[in-house]
């Protein structure tokens, strides 16, 4: 069985085209347009992007979903969907702030609910919390800070899962930057799923496993990865073949463990296709 790769359609750079008088022209852009160029490109599965519903308010309404769910069955693809991340907090110190956090999520969720999507992907912390663990503070003292953040990310988790009707498996955790084995503790006492960052990983964002390590621990847990190349230190979401992924190796492990989650491609679409083509070239035995 193949292995299934995915994209995440709309780049934001590509905004500068559609700005008017200082404002985003959305009457220019179709998001269904924007899916179809990656579908024609051969890709078979879409992430959408949660953060567009504030960054864009109107792209994706109600109505914009029922022509997705039509656009779905028409070209037999799948979905999944990314929670919004940017400015979203749910450990931060602040009740607030991460109640205000969950509510995002979960109106992404009900609002793509009819897509069947196959994970929701989530950070289950933010930037605040990159923020602190770079700072030069005692060991000590990090490693409570931590701890609190943990605290706070799964019980906004919980009240998440208490909110929406949804299976705790289709809330994937993703690795950011963030000791990944703090959460691995929530994520099995929760029965939630993983998605893999790659580039992450190799950045050095989420601990010191290798990527492959990763999935022989995890795999029974991973509903999708994020892919693409990465170098310690802090270098990520490049194309394959770039830099220090070992991309036969994994995609031979995935294949060989015939996983049936979408490996999406977090990069511009022009790199999404070079790496295909890498794909092709150097493991060709995966796309059959």
């Amino acid at each position: 069985m193949a292995l299934l790769f995915g994209y995440r359609p709309f780049d934001f750079s590509d905004l500068f085209g559609l700005i008017m008088d200082g404002k985003v022209d959305l009457a220019n852009l179709n998001y269904i347009d924007v899916m179809k160029n990656s579908v024609e490109a051969g890709f078979k599965h879409i992430e959408i992007t949660g953060d567009l519903l504030y960054v864009l308010p109107g792209i994706l309404t109600p109505e914009k979903i029922e022509e997705l769910v039509e656009f779905k069955e028409k070209e037999g693809i799948t979905f999944s969907i990314h929670l919004p991340l940017w400015a979203m907090e749910p450990a931060a110190f602040s009740e607030q702030i991460r109640d205000g956090s969950i509510a995002a999520f979960a109106e992404c969720i009900e609002l793509t609910k009819p897509l069947d999507p196959t994970c929701l992907v989530l950070h289950p912390t933010g930037a605040l919390t990159v923020e602190f663990l770079n700072m030069k503070l005692p060991e000590f003292t990090k490693g409570l800070i931590l701890n609190q953040f943990c605290t706070y990310a799964e019980d906004s988790i919980r009240k998440l899962l208490d909110k929406v009707d949804v299976p705790p498996e289709k809330i994937a955790v993703e690795n950011i930057e963030f000791p990944f084995e703090s959460m691995e503790p929530i994520i099995e006492e929760l029965g939630l799923s993983i998605c893999l960052d790659t580039g992450h990983l190799l950045a050095g964002f989420s601990g010191d496993i290798s990527v492959l390590d990763f999935v022989e621990k995890y795999f029974d847990r991973i509903a999708e990865l994020h892919l693409h190349d990465g170098a310690s230190p802090r270098i990520d979401h490049k194309s394959l073949g770039k830099h220090d992924l070992p991309v036969k190796e994994l995609l031979s492990k995935l294949h060989k463990k015939k996983f049936k989650g979408p490996l999406v491609f977090e990069l511009t679409l022009q790199e999404a296709l070079e790496s295909m083509e890498y794909i092709e070239k150097h493991v060709p035995e995966v796309l059959k």
